[in-house]
């Protein structure tokens, strides 16, 4: 008899263990049963972007025979990459070498053979093909586009006029600024 009363105190004691475990267990859930929250606002701001690179024309001027009576036509080419829907305006300066007279509006550009005495061959430079329209450094004289978020290339049509008889030979060069403004 004494067997089944150790057997019987023990499965009491373990019945009073579980009795315990799952009332402590059921109390560590009531200590966690609440919840609160927070919103995490998270903010990216996208700017209007304009990336802009110029290839210059490469040309020879025969003053002498082909460019003697007729004008030497050239093209240069600009490459813009602007986020989509921006209104951008594309202006190139007067160039280093400007003549008198020349403004922003209405650029007299001029190739210079460089040095100390440099000499000067005119040129001009135009957004259209039939060389009518000069490419200016202004809002109204540049060109306009509107940014697709994809590389948009754009021709720079130049034209070296007939006629020019420079007293020196070699290479003529000018640096024009192209600038994109969004």
């Amino acid at each position: 008899m004494l067997g089944w009363y150790m057997k019987s105190n023990y499965l009491k004691r373990v019945a009073i263990v579980f009795v315990m475990g799952t009332a402590v267990l059921g109390t560590s859930r009531l200590l966690y049963a609440a919840t609160v929250t927070a919103t995490m606002v998270n903010t990216v701001t996208v700017n209007n972007s304009c990336t802009v690179s110029a290839s210059g024309f490469t040309t020879t001027y025969d003053p002498l025979n082909a460019n003697a009576a007729a004008n030497q036509d050239v093209t240069a080419s600009i490459s813009t990459s602007c986020s989509l829907s921006v209104p951008a305006v594309i202006t190139l300066d007067q160039g280093a070498h400007a003549a008198a007279g020349s403004t922003d509006s209405t650029p007299v550009r001029r190739l210079s053979s460089g040095g100390t005495t440099p000499v000067f061959l005119n040129y001009s430079l135009y957004k259209d093909a039939s060389r009518s329209t000069t490419w200016g450094n202004t809002p109204a004289t540049g060109m306009p586009l509107v940014g697709t978020g994809s590389t948009a290339n754009s021709s720079v049509y130049a034209r070296i006029p007939s006629g020019q008889n420079p007293s020196t030979l070699g290479t003529f060069t000018d640096s024009v600024v192209v600038t994109v403004t969004y």
